[in-house]
């Protein structure tokens, strides 16, 4: 990975990554029906918004992968991940009892939501985690 550095002015160089996105979203022409797909909440939003930031790393945590950004500080529980539960034809499953454990340890458990989903789990590294359903 790239080191972090700072010019005279004491302004830290952007990484690799957020220099490339910078350089790609802030050219687009605009295209104002269009929209963007956040990777890591699956949120959508406007497109366009991404050219109101003035830096790469912003539109980076936009697009939901700033994770990768080796210029700024990451945060301690960069892993995060939501599951939406469904059964075998695809259906989701609400209000169903879970549990979510990296071994023996249980992360989270609770009653998934209208839309089949669990609570959001973080660790401050790449884990595999196990879901439990009540039931199975």
């Amino acid at each position: 990975m790239e080191q972090q550095k700072q010019d005279e002015t004491g302004v830290k160089e952007e990484c690799q990554l957020c220099r490339i996105t910078y350089s790609i979203y802030s050219n687009f022409p605009p295209m104002p029906s269009a929209m963007a797909l956040n990777a890591e909440t699956g949120e959508w939003f406007p497109f366009d918004t991404l050219k109101s930031y003035s830096n790469g790393y912003d539109m980076a945590e936009a697009l939901g992968y700033s994770w990768a950004c080796d210029c700024r500080e990451r945060a301690a529980k960069r892993f995060n991940e939501q599951f939406e539960l469904r059964d075998s034809t695809g259906k989701r499953q609400a209000r169903v009892r879970y549990r979510i454990r990296v071994g023996s340890r249980v992360l989270a458990k609770g009653i998934t939501d209208a839309q089949g989903r669990t609570q959001r789990v973080s660790t401050g590294n790449a884990k595999q985690v196990f879901i439990d359903v009540a039931g199975s």
